[in-house]
């Protein structure tokens, strides 16, 4: 298994654990679980970060730069697709 297919297998564990960790805030029971969760999450978006910049580092996450024009097409898009769901 390449350093790629796994650095990029960690990043997206990272992140799921990190969006999973953001609903266990949002239903904790009490403040001491808030606060256990929210420390977790915390060092949880330092990893992704620092994974992040290893990808990025090694060329294997490719940013795309995004023109106005792209930008304003993917708006409408969300906007038409949110106009459907209201209707």
């Amino acid at each position: 298994m390449s350093e790629k297919f796994m650095m990029m297998d960690v990043l997206n564990m990272e992140k799921n654990m990190t969006a999973n960790t953001v609903t266990a805030l949002n239903e904790a029971s009490s403040q001491e679980v808030y606060d256990t969760y929210y420390a977790l999450f915390k060092d949880l978006t330092k990893e992704v970060q620092e994974i992040f910049t290893i990808c990025y580092n090694n060329n294997w996450y490719q940013l795309e730069a995004a023109p106005q024009t792209k930008l304003k097409q993917e708006i409408t898009k969300l906007c038409n697709e949110l106009n459907k769901e209201e209707a």
